[in-house]
């Protein structure tokens, strides 16, 4: 109850964009603050590794730990740098309107056949709520724990958390269906799939620079990618508070 008296707003937005990657993730950038300003998020991009001795992928997870403990939000949602927004008229409220009150993280179905029961960390929403906060610290824990031989084999987080998280809270998540987050593949596009969101996983960075652009450009002009490299250049590290 004291968590829920602090509340302000509903979501706060995160991203992990650290410097060596902004080639493509200025573009899941200028689509994440697009969509944040236009729904009047909260919206932050960490630019630093915050788990020097881990997979700089086990940043985003304290990233979502660490604001679960700041935050005066009811959800804490993370965005990967490799996601474009297809379509911002679909707010957050759609994936929780009608969600259980024992659902406390939610996450998109895997588009890999051999995992469609299984979650993709590409998009991540926790409730801030106890049950939210455990979730996420019995992630980070496993990942030093029980599960440290596979929390640096891909996919690291996702490993750890089919694994050791899923089957404890299983009955606090939800899946969020491929037809509004999934991987981009022209079958997927094809099909219908990913009309919230694509995650652009093609393992050549040009490819995939390429990809989100041309993604990002059908809704966004190209002056918002310029106020976006800008603001990357000049914050190098750190948190970087955007709305």
């Amino acid at each position: 109850d004291s968590i829920r008296r602090k509340m302000k707003s509903k979501f706060d937005l995160y991203q992990l964009i650290t410097p060596n990657i902004d080639d493509y993730a200025q573009y899941g950038m200028a689509s994440v603050y697009r969509y944040a300003q236009k729904h009047g998020y909260s919206y932050s991009v960490q630019r630093s590794q915050l788990v020097e001795d881990m997979h700089v992928n086990w940043t985003k997870i304290e990233m979502i730990r660490q604001a679960l403990v700041s935050s005066v939000s009811e959800w804490i949602v993370l965005f990967d740098a490799d996601l474009i927004l297809m379509n911002s008229e679909i707010s957050l409220d759609f994936f929780i309107e009608k969600v259980p009150s024992n659902i406390h993280i939610l996450m998109p179905a895997d588009t890999h056949f051999f995992k469609w029961r299984k979650p993709n960390a590409g998009f991540i929403m926790v409730r801030r709520s106890e049950e939210g906060i455990k979730i996420v610290n019995d992630w980070i824990s496993a990942s030093r724990g029980e599960g440290s031989e596979l929390a640096n084999k891909h996919p690291r987080n996702q490993r750890i958390y089919w694994k050791y998280v899923m089957p404890k809270f299983y009955n606090n998540q939800q899946l969020i269906s491929r037809k509004y987050c999934a991987k981009y593949h022209w079958f997927y596009r094809f099909i219908g799939h990913g009309i919230f969101a694509f995650h652009i996983t093609q393992s050549n960075i040009k490819t995939r620079s390429e990809i989100m652009k041309k993604l990002l450009l059908q809704n966004t002009k190209e002056e918002r990618i310029e106020w976006v490299i800008a603001h990357l250049k000049s914050h190098g590290s750190g948190l970087l508070k955007l709305l």
